[in-house]
C-alpha cells in the first residue's frame, strides 16, 4: 500500500505543527512550503482541509497562521491518515464503486483478507500519536529551520544553515 503525496504533505504539515506546539507560535503555509521545499499551492488546500476538521485552528489577516487545536500526545497518526486518504482499497475491484470490475468477483474471498491488512495497519498508525512521530523536536526543528528559543545548540545549526540548508533540500540528492 502506498499513501498519496496529499497524505504525505498532511502529515509533514502536522509534524511541522507539532514541532511548533510548544512555543505556542503560530506558522505560516510559506514557512512550512519553505522547510520541506513544497509548493504553497499544495499546502493551502491541505491547510484549509485540516483547519475544517478541526485538527488544525487557522486564523487570517497580516498577523495570522496556523496551530494544533490539541496537543501531539492527543492525535493519532491513524486520525491524520484517514482524513487525507479518500480510498483505502488495496485493489482497483475492491472499491466501493467496482461492480463488475473482474470476472470472479462474486466468488472472491481475497477481499476478507486485503481488509483485515488494512485494518491492521490503520490499527498500527491510531497506536502511534503525533508526538511519538517526531522523536526529538529539537533535531527536527533545526533540520526544519524552526527557532524554538530551546538553546540546545540545535537551533543554531538550523540558523547558520539558513538558505543554504533549504537550497540543498530543494535540489534533492546528490549523485
Amino acid at each position: 500500500m502506498r499513501l498519496t503525496i496529499y497524505t504525505d504533505y498532511t502529515l509533514r504539515v502536522m509534524m511541522f505543527l507539532a514541532v511548533k506546539h510548544l512555543s505556542g507560535e503560530l506558522s505560516r503555509i510559506d514557512e512550512i512550503a519553505d522547510a520541506y521545499a513544497i509548493s504553497r499551492s499544495h499546502l493551502t488546500k491541505i491547510v484549509q482541509e485540516l483547519g475544517h476538521s478541526g485538527m488544525v485552528e487557522t486564523l487570517r489577516g497580516r498577523a495570522g497562521g496556523m496551530r494544533l487545536t490539541r496537543s501531539p500526545r492527543q492525535i493519532s497518526i491513524g486520525e491524520i491518515v484517514r482524513l487525507a486518504e479518500k480510498d483505502f482499497a488495496v485493489v482497483a475491484c475492491h472499491a466501493s464503486d467496482a461492480a463488475g470490475v473482474c470476472a470472479i468477483q462474486p466468488a472472491c474471498n481475497l477481499n476478507r483478507a486485503l481488509k483485515r491488512a488494512t485494518d491492521a495497519f490503520l490499527h498500527e498508525l491510531d497506536r502511534t500519536t503525533l508526538e511519538e512521530a517526531v522523536t526529538t523536536p529539537d533535531a527536527a526543528a533545526a533540520l526544519l529551520g524552526i527557532d524554538t528559543g530551546a538553546g540546545t545548540g540545535l537551533v543554531s545549526v538550523a540558523r547558520s544553515r539558513g538558505s543554504a540548508g533549504r537550497a540543498a533540500r530543494q535540489a534533492g540528492p546528490r549523485s
